[in-house]
């Protein structure tokens, strides 16, 4: 059996059937959403018989649920990977070091949801799965577009941490902002990276481009932390390049 930890949080154990059902369901709920996702294709991907998914979650529902909950908690784990962003000194704080602190934990952030957003390409701790922690990222997009009530709670607990680590970069690059100011410019920043995660492979081929590959991560980096600086009116002796 498997048990998940989440810091010093401990949910019940996870048997591996139910385990394998949730991550099946994870990628075809994301790739299909809920009216498009069948029972016997979640569990065929799974491996499993298609009755354990009315004894381990009462239908399809109840798997949605779950693995929504699931996902929202492997989401929520992103943030605590990532450098610790400094706090705003000063009104403006117009610190050097600080700056460059800002700019590096939001370089950082950006690089891991253009990482996870790459296709053929995963670097889950431990898991032998590809595609996962897009789908993950997927699944809890559209699920923001029309979120179902009963799973309300897992969404924000997905959402919180990435609003609030870039809230805090934001403190500190641009500490001038007022509360609108800040949230207009959160929503810029993810509605980028959100762009990018469903429409890579279609603006590909509108610009007649190969798909973007992990090889591309460092380029793409490059130009999104570039253009978000820009915007926020950082100079450029802040935009150096990504360390390797």
């Amino acid at each position: 059996m498997t048990v998940f930890r989440d810091d010093q949080e401990m949910t019940l154990p996870i048997t591996h059937s139910r385990l394998l059902l949730l991550k099946a369901a994870i990628r075809i709920f994301a790739e299909k959403g809920f009216e498009g996702a069948g029972i016997r294709e979640i569990a065929d991907t799974a491996g499993v018989n298609s009755s354990l998914i009315s004894f381990h979650f009462g239908g399809k529902a109840g798997l949605h649920a779950a693995s929504l909950h699931l996902a929202a908690r492997m989401a929520k784990q992103t943030t605590k990977t990532l450098p610790v962003p400094p706090l705003a000194v000063g009104p403006f704080a117009v610190k050097s070091t600080v700056l460059r602190q800002a700019v590096a934990a939001l370089r950082a952030y950006i690089r891991e949801f253009i990482r996870m957003s790459l296709r053929n390409h995963s670097s889950l701790p431990g898991e032998q799965d590809p595609g996962l922690e897009r789908a993950v990222l997927v699944l809890i997009a559209k699920s923001m577009i029309n979120p179902p009530e009963e799973s309300m709670g897992s969404l924000l607990e997905a959402i919180q941490p990435h609003i609030d680590y870039l809230n805090r970069c934001l403190r500190v690059l641009r500490s001038d902002l007022d509360h609108d100011g800040m949230v207009r410019m959160g929503m810029s920043i993810h509605a980028q990276l959100l762009f990018f995660l469903f429409h890579q492979d279609v603006l590909a081929r509108i610009l007649n481009e190969p798909p973007c590959h992990e090889d591309d991560l460092p380029r793409l980096v490059a130009h999104f932390i570039k253009f978000n600086l820009n915007g926020l009116g950082i100079p450029d002796q802040f935009l150096e390049s990504e360390s390797t």
